[in-house]
């Protein structure tokens, strides 16, 4: 019992027709050109990405140096206000110690004129007090040594010179 395929009734036909025009169909209708212009497209926006990330790269690679830049020049200009202060720091230091120099200069002088001032007036006091000592022992022994007749003569001829000079 063989049974005798036709060629039409043999499954293998039928798939080797239905794969021959699905190939035919699939190049009348230019799949493969699709396929083709979609990988293309695909190709062409990595390579833009690739761009993209390219520029991006160098643009944070120049916004790295600037920053570096920035920081370096933020840093030494922080060391040149640390320096402008220190030497302003000494500079008043220096200025605070001569104010307070002659600060001390003037006060001393103003010391040493009072201590002057109350040396002179003590040795006036004791000149007044010993001009007045000497005065009331002077006329002590005047009155105690002058006798009657002298003393008016005394005062008579103080009054003619007091006379004498007012007029």
């Amino acid at each position: 019992m063989e049974e005798h395929v036709t060629f039409l009734t043999d499954p293998a036909t039928w798939v080797s027709l239905a794969i021959t025009v699905f190939f035919i169909l699939i190049i009348w209708k230019k799949v493969p050109a699709i396929f083709a212009k979609m990988l293309d497209d695909r190709a062409n926006e990595i390579e833009e990405q690739l761009e993209n990330a390219k520029n991006l790269r160098e643009e944070a690679a120049s916004l790295l140096a600037k920053y570096e830049r920035d920081q370096r020049d933020a840093e030494k200009q922080a060391a040149d206000m640390i320096a402008n202060a220190e030497a302003e720091v000494k500079l008043m230091v220096s200025d605070s110690k001569a104010q307070m120099e002659e600060a001390t200069k003037r006060r001393s002088e103003v010391a040493e004129q009072k201590i002057a001032q109350a040396e002179a007036s003590a040795l006036k006091e004791i000149r007044s007090l010993t001009v007045q000592v000497a005065t009331n022992a002077a006329r002590d022994l005047i009155e105690a040594n002058l006798k009657k007749a002298d003393h008016e003569a005394l005062i008579k001829s103080s009054t003619e010179k007091l006379d004498e000079k007012l007029h």
